[in-house]
């Protein structure tokens, strides 16, 4: 079969080569207008549910998503403990209090239940969502080799659209079928809902997997010049011949009953061994297929390349005990180097994946898309990054850009027009810079609120030195019975107790029996 390899990737050329600041990147999917109307949604269904108004705005609902974010960068295992004493975090115990956080989070709304709402539509509630992420993913320029595959949102609660998928590595939650580009950037996808995700007629006539990859493609452009990979549950003659109509290319591996008359005439596992393969190519040199042994034996399909010419890869030899060189045939090397886009995305995402323990599938689905949206960011600004020639040293890693995002967004700073950046960007990893401007020199500090200490430490006597603080006003005695103000603080407790009048440090570490 004559090759019809389109060539390779250039992504340097798919973006605009201006370089821009991490939000910039990410109000490019999500917008201040959309964050707008999701504040006016959670105040209304605030005042629907408690008759009173919650009176969040939208750069509070911003603090509160870059919150979610640095949550999932730094992962403690229970979201109040981010408040918690041992671990306080000043960017997010001084900008939402423990309180006003859940109060947001479980109010957090992006339509007016009151209205008439597409009820057949089972994502109803988190449609806008969907749909700003998805409209921004449509825009993005098409690769010459896209890959297809399911991805698992990950959702242990109750929600009628949860599927279990054992194969994966978070079996349990939502699945979504994404078109992405060979490095992890998702171009569009569909999140399965059962019964309607696809119409009936192509369900019945070419199966769910054609069907899935039928919508997915609906915006490739049928030039000749892009190929699709994917699995053995989306491939088969039918997904191919319809591809092969609209001028688009498709390899993949593919089950043996979907080509039985061909797959009953090769060689089986035993006749080959390591590195051997059987192909057959159809009349009119538009379809191969072919049965390659490796540890164990694959079927692939495709209509723009076959065997030739045969490269070698190494692989261990558990007789020989070192690596050989192994026969390879180019069909399986561009499908093994293209078709990692999603797990590639997946990757990132499990890197530091808001996960916050939650009972709202909404929740779960918003806080994805968010992390979707930061790691398409990511990767447009590495593209950018390499049209630009600047240094891999100076660049943002996954985790640097996801804190400049969170740490915007938490201190409400405006993002700038879209100017040019230098070159060569240097960015501390110990410390971020604060882009929030005077307002946030003009915003009143709510006073800190000191917890009690631990029993074992307040009453074991020992070290409980004082110290004379010299602040403007003083400070309320910790001692129960006590109203009285102080400026002792006693530093191994961290509290102010009086010492002198009421003698409360005596009463405050002395163990009622």
């Amino acid at each position: 079969m004559e090759n019809k390899e389109p060539g390779e990737d250039d992504f340097e050329d798919m973006t605009d080569g201006v370089l821009r600041d991490p939000a910039e990147y990410f109000f490019e999917y999500y917008d201040k207008n959309f964050w707008n109307v999701v504040a006016e949604l959670t105040n209304l269904y605030h005042v629907q549910s408690n008759s009173k108004n919650l009176k969040a705005n939208m750069n509070e609902i911003l603090s509160f998503v870059g919150i979610e974010i640095l949550m999932g960068t730094l992962k403690l295992p229970q979201a109040k403990m981010y408040w918690s004493r041992l671990f306080d975090l000043p960017l997010i115990s001084d900008t939402l209090t423990r309180d006003r956080y859940f109060k947001l989070r479980n109010h957090l709304h992006f339509v007016n239940n009151l209205h008439d709402q597409d009820r057949s539509d089972k994502l109803w509630k988190v449609r806008p969502v969907i749909n700003v992420f998805r409209n921004k993913c449509l825009a993005l320029p098409r690769s010459k080799h896209l890959s297809i595959e399911e991805q698992m949102i990950p959702f242990s609660g109750r929600c009628a659209m949860k599927t279990y998928v054992p194969s994966k590595p978070n079996p349990l939650g939502l699945k979504n079928f994404i078109l992405a580009s060979s490095d992890g950037l998702v171009l569009d996808f569909i999140i399965y809902t059962g019964k309607g995700t696809v119409p009936d007629t192509e369900l019945k006539e070419i199966g769910l997997g054609a069907s899935v990859i039928k919508l997915l493609t609906e915006t490739v452009p049928n030039n000749g010049q892009h190929v699709i990979y994917s699995d053995r549950f989306f491939t088969g003659i039918k997904s191919i011949e319809f591809f092969l109509s609209n001028n688009i290319h498709q390899t993949g591996s593919v089950m043996k009953n979907r080509i039985f008359d061909v797959a009953s005439k090769f060689k089986t596992d035993c006749d080959l061994n390591r590195g051997e393969w059987d192909e057959y190519v159809r009349e009119d040199k538009k379809l191969c297929a072919l049965k390659w042994k490796d540890n164990k034996a694959v079927i692939l399909v495709s209509s723009f390349v076959g065997s030739e010419p045969q490269v070698t890869c190494k692989r261990w030899s558990k007789v020989q005990n070192r690596s050989i060189d192994v026969p390879q045939l180019t069909i399986v090397k561009s499908y093994n180097f293209n078709m990692g886009g999603i797990d590639l995305c997946d990757r990132f995402m499990a890197y530091y994946r808001s996960n916050t323990r939650t009972r709202k599938w909404t929740i779960r689905l918003f806080n994805h898309f968010i992390d979707l949206a930061i790691i398409n960011c990511w990767i447009m600004y590495k593209r950018t990054c390499a049209k630009e020639l600047v240094p891999k040293c100076n660049r943002l890693s996954l985790i640097n850009f996801r804190l400049n995002v969170a740490n915007v967004l938490i201190k409400g700073s405006h993002v700038r027009g879209s100017s040019q950046l230098s070159k060569e960007i240097i960015f501390d990893e110990q410390e971020i810079t604060d882009s929030s401007g005077e307002d946030e020199d003009n915003k009143p500090k709510r006073r800190k609120v000191v917890s009690m200490p631990r029993k074992p430490t307040r009453y074991d006597r020992i070290d409980h030195l004082p110290q004379y603080v010299e602040a403007k006003n003083a400070s309320k005695c910790h001692f129960e019975d006590c109203k009285s103000h102080t400026r002792t603080l006693w530093k191994k407790c961290n509290v102010y107790s009086c010492v002198t009048k009421n003698n409360c440090f005596v009463k405050f570490h002395q163990q009622k029996l």
